[in-house]
């Protein structure tokens, strides 16, 4: 490993079905770091029936659990409430990463729960600043890729239903699309996935060293 990485956290972000889980399981073990998954911290939350400060975060935190033929909702609407629920997942991630950096404990963290402005938040923004926070965010700009990974993984919905999965992709495609132009707007890395098999490679390349984020798309 490159002996001059100064960051501490390394979030990894996108869409699902874009190669995160994979890439931070590849990093952690090539750059001997630990590695967690945002799911954890939503799915802690729900198991335990957390109630939150805010009504609506409440609300938002189970829409995807609670509601009843989620992947019939307009595409449209379904990016709104993975937005939300990336809202409702920041006070928790926050104090995470603050953590790990005051107690000099590295940790890559992946999800598509990660929003870029998390990093603008007051306390996050003074570790970006020093480096010790830095972020990545993975695109894929076919939604037919993400409809195939969404069908090879087969979890979380009835995958007999191809219109369902269809209006998954298609929901998860919208909100890649819009975590990118939020990504470049926070002035944060966006990488392209594919290839996948040179994916962490690429990645290692950048953040085993301190090279600053690129606000275009690095290939």
């Amino acid at each position: 490993m490159n002996q001059t990485r100064s960051w501490l956290v390394l979030l990894i972000g996108g869409s699902s079905g874009v190669g995160k889980t994979q890439l931070a399981r590849q990093m952690g073990v090539q750059l001997g770091i630990p590695w967690m998954q945002v799911d954890d911290i939503r799915l802690a939350f729900q198991y335990s029936q957390v109630t939150l400060p805010q009504p609506h975060a409440t609300k938002d935190l189970y829409f995807f659990a609670d509601t009843t033929d989620i992947w019939q909702q307009p595409a449209e609407i379904l990016r709104d409430r993975l937005v939300a629920t990336g809202h409702t997942l920041m006070p928790a991630l926050e104090i995470i990463i603050a953590n790990h950096i005051d107690t000099n404990a590295p940790l890559i963290i992946e999800g598509d729960g990660i929003l870029p402005e998390l990093l603008a938040r007051p306390q996050l923004n003074r570790y970006k600043e020093n480096g010790h926070l830095q972020a990545v965010f993975l695109y894929e700009s076919q939604v037919a890729v993400l409809h195939a990974n969404i069908k090879a993984r087969g979890r979380g919905i009835n995958r007999d239903r191809l219109q369902e999965t269809e209006r998954e992709a298609q929901a998860k495609w919208l909100y890649g699309q819009w975590l990118r132009q939020e990504a470049h707007k926070y002035n944060i890395s966006v990488v392209v996935a594919r290839p996948w098999e040179t994916l962490a490679e690429r990645l290692i390349e950048i953040y085993s060293g301190d090279q600053l984020p690129q606000k275009s798309d690095r290939k």
